[in-house]
């Protein structure tokens, strides 16, 4: 079957340089069905021999900051599996393992699609690997947006299989080649029995001393709103002497897991969606003690700039892990433009700044906290209006509008894309910084030759440019 292309979430352009902005750039997973060979060159040698078995069900690329993770869905029995395995030990990547599972996978690719109802979603493995550049390009994200975990840092992007050991898959029944390594996150293997449902395990220490420490730990259930998410405290535990504690029967559902303790900052240690399914999941993580920050905005006429939100974003430990906050780390500027916190972790950070009608160029500003003398400038800002015209026929779906800097994207440059969705086949970009553009626009989903003529704009601060593209 032929690749398809879907809307992943609402995101903010690796490439952007405007923060906190209501932002219209769509992330675009692209996957298809079957096990029609793929070829990729940038994917590392041996890994199309795994990716393209008659086992596969499914494909997609992510993540949706980027792409270049390709994950194959994979449904077969011991033989094939092991099949698979001899040519993963062959795989040219330093960092590569299988991690065990109890229950049943689900295909991500065959679940979001059309009438999943009236499929088989069901999966036994999923083997995923990196385009080694996609993978150099995100490690250089924030840590909020980076998708690559701190160890793999120096062994370069992993390779990992996932194994689901509750459908056609006997695991004594398959080979396993010497030297892959193999992470067990079945709940036997961690003292636990089927009867505990879904088990959430963890400790809890102090990042600067490394040592336990007394926490409270806090389940809380995530429901989608209108406007955001609200939550909801399902379950509760303690740790004990050494820093452990052990949630049981987690229900099902979307869920997050808080930690907090007197004198540290309180932190999200991480999400997971599960079903009735049980399973083991660990959640390890530290809490670091609050450190200060506090600086001063001003506009590019030297006059402090008030009402500015200030985000601390890209919080991380001394270990590059990031530090999640239950609330945020957001903050508003006073009518001397100043600002301050005293409950910001230690360690290091990335400012971002959002006023309408201003911006800051370039990337956001790395601190390393405490920071108690921030100085801050922000510019005027432009605005670009796009009209699309279909010479009076009917708009048949989305339509994606483009504005990329003159010359290509490129990191610290605002990038912005968007799907018209109004009936007046017209999109707004706010808030851009002032610089040359080439604007374009096609279907979507839709083919190269579907795209229009660019028109590149000279937007200046303050201003707004009008363009009308002509839908081919």
């Amino acid at each position: 079957m032929a690749a398809r292309t879907r809307i992943g979430m609402a995101f903010l352009l690796a490439t952007a340089i405007v923060a906190l902005t209501s932002s219209q750039a769509f992330a675009l997973i692209v996957g298809g069905d079957g096990n029609k060979p793929l070829t990729d060159t940038g994917w590392p040698d041996g890994a199309e021999a795994i990716f393209n078995v008659k086992a596969r069900i499914a494909w997609w690329e992510g993540p949706p900051l980027g792409g270049g993770q390709w994950h194959a869905e994979c449904r077969g029995d011991a033989k094939a599996l092991s099949a698979v395995l001899a040519d993963f030990a062959k795989l040219d990547v330093k960092s590569k393992r299988i991690v065990l599972h109890d229950g049943v996978g689900t295909s991500f690719w065959l679940k979001t699609g059309n009438e999943p109802a009236k499929r088989d979603t069901t999966m036994d493995w999923t083997f995923v690997v990196w385009q080694s550049e996609s993978w150099k390009r995100l490690r250089k994200l924030p840590a909020e947006l980076n998708p690559v975990g701190p160890e793999d840092a120096t062994n370069g992007p992993p390779s990992q299989i996932d194994v689901y050991t509750g459908g056609n898959i006997k695991w004594a029944n398959v080979t396993v080649p010497k030297g892959l390594k193999v992470v067990d996150q079945r709940l036997e293997a961690h003292g636990f029995t089927i009867r505990d449902g879904v088990v959430l395990e963890g400790k809890v220490t102090d990042l600067a001393t490394k040592k336990p420490i007394s926490a409270k730990v806090r389940l809380e259930l995530i429901t989608p709103q209108n406007n955001g998410y609200s939550y909801s405290t399902v379950a509760k535990a303690q740790t004990d002497a050494k820093g452990r504690w052990v949630l049981k029967k987690t229900p099902a559902g979307w869920h997050r897991v808080i930690i907090e303790a007197k004198g540290f900052v309180p932190r999200v240690l991480g999400h997971l969606n599960v079903d009735d399914q049980p399973r083991w999941q660990a959640f390890d993580g530290g809490l670091a003690r609050p450190a200060k920050i506090a600086g001063r905005l001003t506009g590019d006429d030297g006059k402090p700039l008030a009402d500015v939100e200030v985000r601390i974003d890209g919080v991380t430990t001394s270990s590059g892990a990031h530090y999640q906050s239950a609330q945020g780390y957001t903050l508003k500027t006073d009518k001397d433009g100043r600002f301050r916190s005293d409950q910001i972790p230690a360690g290091r950070a990335t400012i971002w700044v959002y006023k309408p009608g201003y911006c800051r160029p370039g990337l956001g500003l790395p601190i390393t906290t405490p920071k108690e003398d921030i100085k801050l400038t922000m510019i005027r800002a432009g605005r670009i209006v796009v009209t699309v015209d279909f010479g009076g026929k009917v708009r048949n779906g989305m339509y994606l509008v483009q504005v990329e800097p003159e010359g290509g994207i490129a990191v610290g440059k605002y990038g912005g894309t968007g799907n018209i969705s109004n009936d007046t086949n017209q999109i707004t970009f706010d808030n851009v910084p002032p610089a040359r553009y080439v604007v374009r626009g096609r279907p979507n989903p839709g083919a190269a030759n579907q795209e229009t003529d660019p028109i590149t704009i000279d937007l200046k601060g303050g201003k707004t440019a009008e363009i009308k593209l002509k839908a081919k």
